[in-house]
């Protein structure tokens, strides 16, 4: 590619009933490029994970995490809001980047604001083929999880430790039961039935 700063970017929680959706930005330095088991956060256990997310924010070059509720979500739509976390994450970059990585394909980099001075390149796949991304998408599944791990206090009986917001027929019981909480997006079907 020819550039020396690279910002690989992931969100996490776009399909999820419940909770933010979370982006993280990571630039990684040489050193963390040799951190061994960095990949995409859906093939890692969460042991795995958390281990991996405190090696890769302790050696990054750079790092930052956005977040947008659910009744931001709700007002946007999920698409807007997507791209919303995105250019959040890239703003608090600490180093600005030559370019960003990402595996969000539907974005138009226009939209993306911080994209008009650095550059967006999306990567079919990305958080599979590349590091930076990968780095990225453990970052924001990490801290996303443990988001709604705090959440599942405040809501036992959705189950939101183990479901993390995402509609397994547990959590679809409990919305049925219960209705939805503060938390819930409530445009998003399967909560807004009720």
């Amino acid at each position: 590619m020819g550039y020396e700063l690279i910002a690989g970017m992931d969100e996490v929680g776009r399909g999820s009933l419940a909770g933010p959706i979370v982006a993280a930005a990571v630039i990684l330095d040489r050193k963390s490029f040799m951190i061994e088991g960095i990949n995409d956060s859906k093939k890692l256990t969460p042991i795995k994970r958390n281990q991996l997310y405190k090696k890769i924010i302790a050696s990054c070059a750079c790092w930052s995490i956005a977040k947008i509720g659910p009744a931001e979500i709700d007002r946007q739509n999920i698409t807007m809001a997507n791209i919303k976390v995105f250019d959040l994450a890239a703003r608090s970059l600490k180093i600005k980047p030559d370019i960003i990585i990402s595996d969000f394909i539907n974005i138009d980099s226009k939209k993306l604001a911080s994209a008009s001075s650095t550059g967006f390149i999306p990567i079919s796949k990305g958080d599979q083929s590349s590091v930076s991304i990968a780095a990225a998408s453990i970052v924001a599944k990490v801290t996303r999880d443990r988001i709604m791990e705090k959440m599942a206090l405040t809501f036992p009986e959705y189950g939101f430790d183990k479901n993390k917001g995402y509609g397994t027929k547990k959590h679809m019981l409990s919305i049925q039961k219960y209705g939805p909480t503060r938390i819930h997006r409530m445009t998003f079907r399967g909560v807004l039935e009720y």
